[in-house]
């Protein structure tokens, strides 16, 4: 089965599922411990055990979603879309399980702790399908490079709008059944319910690009993948080795800004009021970033495009460092940040793409599903090492919670713009060395390869 041109409608909503997603999972990320202590009111000892169970699981179990989907017989809508059809729905039941309080404490935090652990093993396999989709979609880099561009776009604007409909409608669902409780497990079951819709849609767009029934399993490069195979995909592919240390890098500038902004707008800044303005404007500047991303793939090649990004971010944080304490400059500069950071959640993801046609000409298999699973790695494990990291640094510099910003010391507003702009840049600036001297895949090179696996395949 020749691969099909792509349709314009893939073109323009390939990404639409990742929009939903990034919906759904805003929900956790901004209020999933609030809820644990101020709305369902959790101990504090329940709260930090919920989140330790289901941090630990989550990240022991992130190397196999992928594994699942290329070590198992193909479902009867293929290999990866199949996917994209079955697991939302029970997804949506699932996550509001994560925002109950339902018994006595003891019963109510096992049932929270079953909805996050069940929700995110089945919405993580339809993650790692649809951006494995990506290889089975695309004929070369540049095609690779514009899909990517296309998720990282609908990833961006999920932020800009959660921002708005997050927390209001939360509230306002609270109000309309009177449940505080209920309002924010309804507001988890529709932003799942977006997900749903956005990745069946993307199933549907994608219909016979695929193989399918038996085809999938016999067709070259779409059989199942031994367990043999998959750990050669990892350890006799070096370029994503290195992407795999470069990409915690980037993940932990993401967060660590993500975390820390709230410190930098309380005690240095002063003014809670502008927080919700840096994280407009920012999340804007994330998406100009994101969608410019596939024309600078196609113009300079993804690695190039990565690597500018990578040391464009790191600068530009520095400066913002060196000018934190004027907030009109501050504003200018951490855009440009934020702009570079748009760029990388494509552009990373699409170099992901490319160490996997390495794979399959290194291994005559094609391991894609794997290996673009293996980007939960670097995710979960910044995830951990963010929660230690931050607490630490404030420690240092005598941080007390609690502290009145307003007699914030120069020493503490100092730990604070190092904790949100210096020790990301430093942690930029390790990932784009690492992804400039480690990732040596050019776009000869994967042209040749591409070429190689195709004459194989057709042999």
């Amino acid at each position: 089965m020749s691969k099909k041109p792509l349709n314009k409608a893939i073109k323009t909503y390939y990404g639409i599922g990742d929009l939903g997603f990034s919906l759904m999972t805003s929900v956790e990320l901004f209020y999933f411990v609030y809820f644990l202590t101020d709305v369902a009111k959790y101990s504090l000892p329940v709260v930090a055990l919920i989140g330790s169970v289901t941090s630990i699981v989550d990240a022991v179990l992130s190397p196999f979603y992928g594994a699942i989907i290329s070590g198992t017989k193909a479902l009867k809508w293929g290999r990866n879309r199949s996917w994209l059809l079955i697991a939302p729905p029970a997804v949506v039941i699932l996550y509001m399980f994560q925002y109950t309080r339902i018994g006595p404490e003891p019963i109510a935090a096992i049932i929270v702790c079953a909805g996050f652990i069940l929700s995110h093993i089945i919405w993580n396999i339809a993650w790692v399908a649809n951006v494995a989709l990506i290889n089975v979609l695309a004929n070369n880099p540049e095609e690779r490079g514009l899909l990517a561009s296309r998720r990282g776009t609908y990833t961006s604007l999920a932020g800009v709008f959660f921002s708005y409909i997050g927390l209001p409608l939360a509230v306002m669902l609270g109000n309309l059944t009177g449940n505080e409780v209920l309002g924010y497990s309804l507001l988890a079951g529709l932003m799942a319910l977006l997900m749903l819709i956005g990745y069946w849609i993307v199933f549907k767009i994608t219909e016979g690009y695929e193989e399918t029934g038996i085809e999938a399993d016999i067709a070259p490069g779409a059989q199942k993948v031994s367990f043999s195979i998959m750990v050669k995909s990892l350890v006799q592919n070096p370029p994503l080795i290195a992407l795999l240390v470069g990409d915690f890098f980037r993940y932990m500038v993401n967060f660590i800004m993500s975390a820390a902004a709230a410190y930098y707008f309380a005690y240095v800044a002063q003014n809670q009021a502008l927080l919700p303005v840096y994280l407009l404007i920012g999340a804007i500047a994330q998406v100009v970033g994101a969608y410019l991303s596939g024309s600078m793939a196609r113009a300079l090649s993804t690695r190039t495009a990565a690597i500018i990004s990578l040391f464009g971010l790191a600068v530009s944080l520095f400066v913002t460092r060196l000018l934190a304490f004027n907030i009109t400059t501050f504003f200018i500069v951490v855009m440009v940040a934020r702009f570079f950071l748009g760029v990388l959640t494509a552009v990373m993801v699409a170099l992901y793409t490319d160490t996997a046609v390495y794979g399959e000409w290194k291994t005559g298999e094609n391991a894609s599903p794997f290996i673009m699973g293996l980007m939960n790695i670097s995710i979960k494990t910044a995830v951990i090492s963010r929660g230690t990291l931050i607490p630490l640094i404030l420690g240092l510099a005598g941080f007390v919670v609690g502290a009145d910003p307003a007699t914030a010391s120069l020493e503490l507003k100092t730990a604070v713009t190092n904790v949100f702009l210096l020790v990301p840049g430093i942690f930029a600036l390790a990932a784009a060395l690492i992804i400039t001297f480690g990732y040596r895949l050019t776009r000869e090179k994967l042209a040749a390869y591409q070429k190689e696996i195709e004459q194989r395949n057709s042999a």
